[in-house]
């Protein structure tokens, strides 16, 4: 018997399983949102780390010819997602961006060697044999399956000629930009390097 004024405390234990219940719930999404995001942050940096690596891959191809190969296929068709990036692109620009052929510093517009010859010691295709990747494509698409982490990858190459420098001979602009290749409007890497004519001098090269 319980004396007058004693509050009853049944159904307490009940009201407080409901509130912890509640807390751990709001706990359990805080940690699921937290996994979430995270997931996502690695996903986005793998991606721009492979992209760095692909953009590099690609400088290396120009690293190692001689001055006067460094060029690219003019005529080659290139999307919209290529000639709309203005920062290495500029509009107007012909041929496409303005890229240059390979071509050397003391005959400008004749360039010695030859992005569509097959063979002969002035073509191209000597540095690109072993590799696969032709240095003469502007772009050119790595697909899920080819990339290190199963996505797909747009690899993006602008090449400038002309005095970079006021009062210097002209030299080459290399830029390279990968891009996402679902999201093409998306810059993951960009690695650009000038080349002088004194970074390969082979028989038909002149500085």
């Amino acid at each position: 018997m319980t004396s007058e004024g004693t509050k009853s405390e049944a159904g307490f234990g009940l009201v407080e399983l409901l509130i912890a219940m509640v807390v751990l719930q709001v706990g359990l999404l805080a940690v699921v949102g937290a996994f979430g995001a995270g997931t996502v942050a690695l996903a986005r940096a793998s991606h721009v780390n492979t992209a760095a690596v692909l953009a590099d891959q690609q400088m290396e191809l120009y690293r190692a010819m001689p001055y006067d190969a460094i060029g690219l296929d003019t005529s080659a068709a290139t999307t919209s997602t290529y000639t709309l990036d203005t920062s290495v692109c500029p509009a107007g620009q012909t041929p496409t961006c303005g890229n240059t052929g390979p071509r050397n510093n003391s005959v400008p517009n004749t360039g010695t060697w030859s992005c569509s010859a097959l063979t002969g010691t002035t073509s191209v295709s000597l540095y690109f044999t072993a590799n696969g990747v032709n240095p003469c494509t502007p772009q050119r698409t790595v697909t899920a399956a080819e990339s290190p982490d199963n996505h797909g990858y747009e690899v993006d190459t602008y090449i400038t000629w002309g005095s970079l420098i006021s009062g210097q001979r002209p030299a080459k602009q290399v830029s390279v930009i990968v891009r996402d290749g679902v999201q093409t409007s998306r810059e993951l890497a960009k690695e650009v390097t000038t080349f002088d004519c004194s970074t390969g001098l082979p028989t038909n090269s002149n500085c």
